[in-house]
């Protein structure tokens, strides 16, 4: 903590691989009346480490500046919305729990783990995709002056090189692990495979390290969707947030779970066969896979 006393106490963060289902508990999130919710405020994590090639951070690079700058913009967010309880989404924060743990000791944490399958189908579309104007105009109103050139490299790899090449697919999309460069010329369905394994294994693996049990918990997206009643009573177990019938008259109805198995129908076996032999143990773990031979 830098001997510091925050000033945000117990935030509450998501984290987990990208299109796992972290935007929809973080939607869910943002209807509770004591919650001042952000959707992913990624430079305001990353300023001071803006520069580095992968999202890793640890205790270590936390310094007391950067603590104070991260800690009175959530501080500031939480004051305007005048509520109580300041939470946020955002999944490169899979890399960085001792960060999380160095700043905020009494944060309360929900990891969001989904089907590598499922993940990999999803971000299919994602590679694909656009870039949205608004998106990138409000991650350059968050990031702080000294961090803006740090985001020209970022523009080139996914919104001029694709042009340039005429390939409308971005070479990369997402969180980036130690090594993510050295995964690019792999064929698309292990890339992302192997971005979903490192990410959901370095969270689990740092959660129980980092964090006593009784401040974080995991769900399967799967599990969620199918009883989000169960899971949102969960959800306020650790949270301590009061999850009342009121609040469930209005964020149940908003949950589907028709997408869940859509893989099952648009991949082939030879893309599903690759994207299980980077997973298949990971898959297994998480009772996605049959454990018997």
């Amino acid at each position: 903590m830098n001997g510091e006393r925050r000033l945000v106490r117990e935030p509450i963060l998501i984290v987990g691989s990208p299109r796992s289902g972290t935007t929809l508990l973080g939607e869910l999130l943002a209807r509770h009346p004591d919650v001042a919710y952000w959707e992913e405020p990624r430079p305001i994590w990353s300023q001071g480490n803006a520069w580095r090639d992968d999202d890793r951070l640890t205790a270590a690079d936390l310094t007391p500046s950067i603590a104070r700058r991260i800690d009175h913009r959530f501080a500031d967010c939480l004051a305007k919305s005048g509520r109580t309880r300041f939470a946020e989404k955002t999944p490169s924060n899979t890399l960085r729990l001792p960060f999380l743990r160095a700043l905020y000791p009494d944060a309360r944490l929900v990891h969001l783990v989904r089907d590598s399958r499922a993940v990999v189908h999803s971000m299919f579309r994602m590679l694909e995709k656009t870039p949205d104007g608004g998106r990138v105009l409000a991650r350059l109103r968050e990031t702080p002056w000294r961090d803006l050139p740090a985001l020209v490299p970022i523009a080139v790899r996914d919104v001029i090189g694709p042009r340039i090449s005429g390939n409308r697919r971005k070479p990369w999309w997402g969180p980036r692990p130690p090594g993510w460069r050295d995964w690019l010329e792999l064929p698309a369905p292990v890339m992302l495979a192997r971005q979903w394994r490192s990410l959901v294994s370095v969270a689990r693996d740092e959660l129980r390290a980092e964090f006593p049990e009784s401040q974080w918990i995991e769900f399967r997206y799967e599990d969620f969707v199918a009883d989000p009643e169960t899971g949102l009573r969960r959800f306020g177990e650790t949270t301590g947030l009061a999850i009342d019938d009121a609040f469930l008259a209005g964020a149940l109805p908003t949950i589907r779970d028709d997408r869940v198995d859509a893989w099952k129908a648009d991949l082939d076996r030879e893309t599903v066969a690759a994207i299980e032999g980077e997973t298949s143990d990971l898959l297994r773990e998480l009772g996605y896979l049959s454990t018997s031979p």
